[in-house]
């Protein structure tokens, strides 16, 4: 990768083929992930009506008074409210907080219920609208982590191209449907703020949703220019997270991301859905068993696990 790396570059694959050539599909998301460590998705199953009615509850619920978000402020299990410069991605330079606020969504049982999370009303209304969502984002990553099993060919005694799977079961993982609200704002000259600091996600992949305004921008690996990843009409984007880093022994990318205030939008309102496919918290992080992951260093190398990754990363952030 080099600084001459453009928008332009970020693959646009189509997911269909996963359907029909499941070999080509596998080699074109393995090398996405190993190159850009981001990509565009069509095709992707996401019913376009819901994710528009998605985006409206959204809007909706972050107009209410500071005072009823609150009510349902974040808790020990990171799901709630959180409030606007509550979050600090990138602590060794960011003096404040992101300029947004968001909220985080448990997973759902089979009935549609959230987990250990008690909604807002306006969300409790419609909770089989962000239930049936959170559950098409995990389907749609364990589809991509077959791709990626089968492009690493991994043993069929190891697993195959399920051997993701067992590893991000979807009632005992740490999965996060995340939405989030980026106020507009009037830059303060003596100080540079920003939307989202620098950081890379911390689970295995992330699927996220834009709308209408951009400012999403990624640090290309061994590049030294931040590259804006612009909207592009009916596609997801797909992220590389540490998770999926640490298994492959770095040959997937997880890259910094950061989202910015630009001149044209920075009296807009922003919108996103983020989707976090995260693996079980006791699911240790060791290497994939394939033969085109690096070897590891020696015999005493130490994994840790994903729940401590995570937690790791929660620590210094909120």
């Amino acid at each position: 990768m080099t600084d001459t790396f453009q928008s332009k570059d970020i693959p646009i694959l189509d997911f269909s083929l996963f359907e029909t050539n499941q070999s080509l599909c596998a080699q074109q998301i393995k090398h996405a992930c190993e190159n850009f460590g981001f990509f565009y998705l069509k095709n992707h199953g996401f019913n376009e009506k819901d994710v528009e009615e998605t985006f409206h509850l959204i809007k909706l619920y972050f107009d209410q008074s500071h005072e009823e978000k609150l009510n349902y402020k974040i808790n020990e299990h990171y799901h709630g409210y959180m409030d606007l410069r509550q979050e600090l991605f990138d602590y060794k330079t960011q003096k404040i907080g992101g300029h947004k606020e968001s909220f985080n969504f448990s997973r759902f049982d089979d009935n549609d219920d959230p987990l250990a999370q008690i909604l807002p009303p306006l969300f409790n209304e419609k909770k089989s609208l962000f239930s049936s969502l959170s559950k098409k984002c995990h389907q749609l990553c364990l589809k991509l982590s077959q791709a990626l099993a089968i492009a690493l060919e991994i043993p069929q005694s190891e697993g195959g191209k399920h051997w993701f799977e067992p590893k991000h079961n979807y009632l005992k993982s740490a999965d996060c449907l995340r939405v989030l609200h980026y106020p507009p704002t009037v830059v303060n000259n003596d100080q540079e703020d920003i939307r989202a600091g620098s950081h890379s996600d911390y689970g295995s992949l992330t699927v996220l949703f834009q709308k209408d305004v951009g400012g999403l921008e990624i640090l290309p690996h061994n590049s030294t220019e931040w590259v804006p990843v612009p909207i592009i009409s009916n596609c997801v984007v797909i992220n590389v997270a540490d998770c999926l880093q640490f298994w492959s022994k770095g040959l997937f990318k997880s890259i910094k991301h950061r989202v910015v205030f630009r001149k044209d939008t920075r009296n807009l309102d922003r919108y996103s859905i983020a989707y976090f496919f995260q693996p079980g918290s006791d699911v240790v992080l060791d290497r994939i068993p394939s033969n085109l992951i690096p070897q590891d260093d020696g015999d005493n190398t130490k994994y840790i696990t994903a729940g401590e990754h995570l937690q790791d990363k929660l620590n210094v952030s909120i």
